[in-house]
């Protein structure tokens, strides 16, 4: 019985661990007509253009959407350009969180 107990308990904090840790991660509609100033890579984060990729740091911009545990845009630039860019694509920067040592 504490073998069986044991194992559900465990199955259920995998489950909710799980769950917990996803945050939605948003992807970003281009204004028509204006200049791209951004690129996405293929793990979705957003690079600015013009900028040295090997020396700007790596922001985590909290915007506001539906999902129940919030959404995420990956950015790394300067910081006042990755906003640009959330808010250029009609997205509401909740608030930003940056690596360490950026």
């Amino acid at each position: 019985m504490t073998k069986k107990m044991q194992s559900v308990l465990l199955v259920f904090t995998i489950l909710f661990l799980t769950s917990c840790g996803y945050h939605g991660m948003v992807l970003l509609k281009p204004t028509p007509g204006a200049d791209k100033t951004y690129s996405v890579t293929d793990s979705g984060t957003v690079e600015i253009l013009g900028q040295d990729m090997k020396t700007e740091p790596t922001h985590w911009i909290y915007v506001d959407c539906e999902h129940w545990s919030g959404c995420f845009m990956r950015c790394q630039g300067k910081i006042q350009s990755c906003k640009n860019v959330a808010t250029g694509s009609n997205l509401t920067v909740d608030h930003i969180m940056s690596r360490a040592g950026s």
